[in-house]
């Protein structure tokens, strides 16, 4: 364990060197942000269809194999015998499994009569349009997957204006800009979702989440924090 942390320490080490960002000489990293806190990450595709299901109600699975991953219900705008639309988004929890390439979503009615399972349709979990259809699903399109963190903290900046990134210790992979509740002198609460696509991920490595603000009269980032968001290959 001990040799473990001494890693991330030189990781995170060498991702700071790597990406500099200038520090102000009267405000240090520790005076802008604090008690920062990432959750576990999840997987999120997004599926869209129609169905022609009892009540508009139809039930999902997502299955790794013979294992079923998640699994739950939802609702369309109109209900059988007429055509409704529906979106579902599905949350995969962390894993290795959870950015396979051979997953199968499976989307299925519940019979009115005995609770049984009904115009089943299986496809794979990949971001496409897909014309596979039967009596009770038709026109599924799957979006590309993304992986979701969810960021808070506290944060003490110039309007409450604060600037984040995610690196791997080479390449960025997500940019974006943040408010907190307050501005300095106060200190304000924030919140984040940070959204990286599936494939940008490293497969070997760790992710870097810097936090900073933009100085207000040279236009230089200042206060630069650093946290170690992740690290992959998920087991």
């Amino acid at each position: 364990m001990r040799k473990k942390w001494l890693c991330l320490l030189a990781i995170l080490a060498l991702a700071v060197s790597a990406f500099p960002l200038t520090a102000s000489a009267d405000h240090s990293q520790e005076d802008s942000f604090r008690q920062v806190v990432v959750s576990d990450p999840v997987v999120e595709y997004v599926v869209r269809g129609k169905a022609r299901v009892f009540e508009g109600i139809y039930h999902y699975r997502v299955k790794n194999g013979n294992k079923t991953i998640t699994e739950g219900w939802g609702s369309t705008d109109e209900g059988g015998p007429a055509w409704g639309s529906f979106k579902q988004v599905l949350h995969l929890p962390k894993g290795e499994f959870a950015k396979k390439e051979d997953l199968t979503l499976e989307l299925y009615e519940g019979s009115e009569k005995d609770g049984s399972e009904v115009h089943r349709l299986s496809l794979p979990l990949q971001e496409g349009s897909y014309t596979k259809e039967n009596n009770g699903f038709k026109s599924i399109q799957i979006n590309h997957p993304q992986v979701i963190y969810h960021v808070s903290g506290k944060a003490r900046v110039f309007e409450g204006t604060y600037q984040y990134a995610v690196s791997d210790g080479h390449d960025y992979l997500v940019k974006g800009v943040g408010r907190a509740s307050r501005g300095e002198p106060d200190w304000g609460k924030f919140e984040e979702t940070i959204r990286i696509p599936v494939e940008t991920m490293p497969v070997n490595g760790t992710l870097i989440l810097e936090l900073y603000a933009m100085d207000k009269k040279s236009g230089q980032p200042v206060y630069s924090h650093h946290v170690v968001m992740d690290q992959t290959p998920w087991q």
